[in-house]
C-alpha cells in the first residue's frame, strides 16, 4: 500500500491531504477511498470503493451512488477526487447528503478541468495527464465529466449544501511545476494556489449540509 511518504512526492497531493485531514471531525466515510490512506490518521474514519482493495481502515465495498449506511450516520463525508468517475454527480452528491448529519462537513477534491493549461493541453493534444487524462482500459478509471470551481458550486448547492471554503492546490504548469516540488518552494507554491484558484491543478471545497 502507499505511504504518506510517496503520496508526499506531489506539492499538490500533499497539500490536498493536509487540507482534507484538518477538516476531518466525527464519525467519517470516505468515498472512493481507494487504500483509505487520505483518512488513515483520523481515529473514526471508514471507507467505501467498487474495487476491493487493502485499506488502512475499515473497507466496505460499496458505490457511491448506493450508499450502504444509515442516514444522518456521518459528521464528514470525504470524496476526493471521485466526482469526475461518475455520469452522474447529482445522485452521488444526493447520497452524501443523505448519510450526513444535519450541519455534517463534505469535503470535495476534483481535478481542475477549468484552468488555462489543461483547457489548451487538451485542445492541442487531447489530454493533459490530470484533469483530461489518456483513455483506459478499465471503465472504473475513466473520467466521465470535467469540473470546475463554477461547475461544482453549481452541483453542490444544486443539492442544498452551503460552500464555507474552498481551495486551490498549486498552479498547474506541466514540466515548469516540477522545479516547485522542491521543498525549498513548496510553501510558496501552496500559497500560490490559493491565490490563483483559476489556475489550480485541483480544487478542493468545505461544504456544510443545511
Amino acid at each position: 500500500m502507499r505511504t504518506d511518504r510517496e503520496l508526499f512526492k506531489s506539492c499538490s497531493a500533499e497539500k490536498a491531504t493536509k487540507i482534507i485531514r484538518d477538516h476531518l471531525g466525527g464519525l467519517t466515510l470516505d468515498v472512493g477511498c481507494f487504500d483509505g490512506l487520505i483518512v488513515s490518521t483520523h481515529r473514526e474514519a471508514i471507507g467505501i470503493d467498487i474495487i476491493l482493495n487493502k485499506s488502512y481502515v475499515p473497507f466496505v465495498l460499496a458505490d457511491m451512488h448506493h450508499l450502504p449506511f444509515k442516514a444522518v450516520s456521518f459528521n464528514t463525508v470525504v470524496m476526493c477526487h471521485v466526482l469526475e468517475h461518475t455520469n452522474k454527480p447529482d445522485l452521488a452528491l444526493k447520497e452524501a447528503g443523505g448519510v450526513l448529519q444535519v450541519n455534517g462537513k463534505l469535503i470535495i477534491a476534483i481535478p481542475n478541468a477549468r484552468n488555462p493549461a489543461s483547457v489548451l493541453l487538451r485542445f492541442l493534444i487531447g489530454y493533459d495527464g490530470h484533469a483530461f487524462p489518456k483513455e483506459t482500459a478499465e471503465s472504473y478509471a475513466k473520467h466521465r465529466i470535467f469540473l470546475g470551481a463554477n461547475d461544482l458550486t453549481y452541483l453542490v448547492q444544486k443539492q442544498g449544501f452551503i460552500i464555507q471554503k474552498t481551495f486551490g492546490t498549486t498552479p498547474y504548469l506541466p514540466k515548469i511545476e516540477r522545479i516547485f516540488e522542491l521543498r525549498l518552494f513548496r510553501s510558496f507554491y501552496w500559497e500560490l494556489g490559493d491565490v490563483f484558484k483559476k489556475y489550480a491543478k485541483d480544487l478542493i471545497f468545505i461544504i456544510k449540509k443545511s
